[in-house]
């Protein structure tokens, strides 16, 4: 058996965090999701503006992430496998790094993990009890009643463009959830 670090240990060990698909209907919540990014090119653009020029995908998935969250590890595999198996028919995604050291996350995710998805870096780069209370992210899974400390993972699946009724997951999705939510609604 190889040596193992502290971390990669405690990731071996901690329990999976899986959530059920909700729907969530708030007049303001397009609003909350249109918060500036840092692009991977490092240019600073609203998290919808491409998407509201160019039109959405029948189905988008946004999912909040950290290099720290061993639940984050779980997911991101399988999201990036999901995305390249769907992505051309109708589903795009979009991860939105939030309290994250960038160097950090390319070392962890993109690099380690071999993550392709769409990436954008969020509003803080750290951990920081005080000001994350201050990001959309938190704004978001506030509306969700998503009372965990740091509320990552948190996915967002917007459904032809409307931003009025969405449908979430606070944690992980459940095995096979997302393929069956991407099958009903792409097939």
């Amino acid at each position: 058996m190889a040596d193992l670090t502290s971390a990669e240990i405690a990731h071996e060990s901690h329990p999976h965090e899986y959530g059920e698909i909700q729907t969530l209907r708030h007049e303001s919540l397009g609003a909350c999701l249109d918060f500036e990014v840092e692009t991977v090119n490092s240019r600073n653009e609203s998290l919808l503006s491409g998407l509201q020029k160019n039109g959405f995908p029948d189905v988008l998935l946004i999912s909040f992430m950290s290099e720290w969250c061993p639940n984050c590890h779980y997911e991101a595999p399988l999201l990036n496998a999901l995305y390249n198996a769907w992505r051309g028919r109708g589903f795009e995604a979009l991860l939105v790094v939030e309290y994250s050291d960038r160097a950090a996350w390319e070392d962890r995710f993109v690099n380690s993990l071999g993550i392709a998805l769409p990436t954008v870096f969020g509003q803080l780069s750290e951990k920081d009890d005080e000001r994350k209370l201050s990001t959309a992210h938190h704004r978001i899974r506030t509306m969700m009643d998503d009372s965990r400390n740091w509320g990552l993972p948190l996915h967002l699946l917007i459904v032809g463009g409307e931003l009025g009724a969405i449908h979430y997951v606070t944690g992980e999705f459940h095995p096979g959830a997302l393929e069956d939510f991407l099958a009903r609604r792409l097939a």
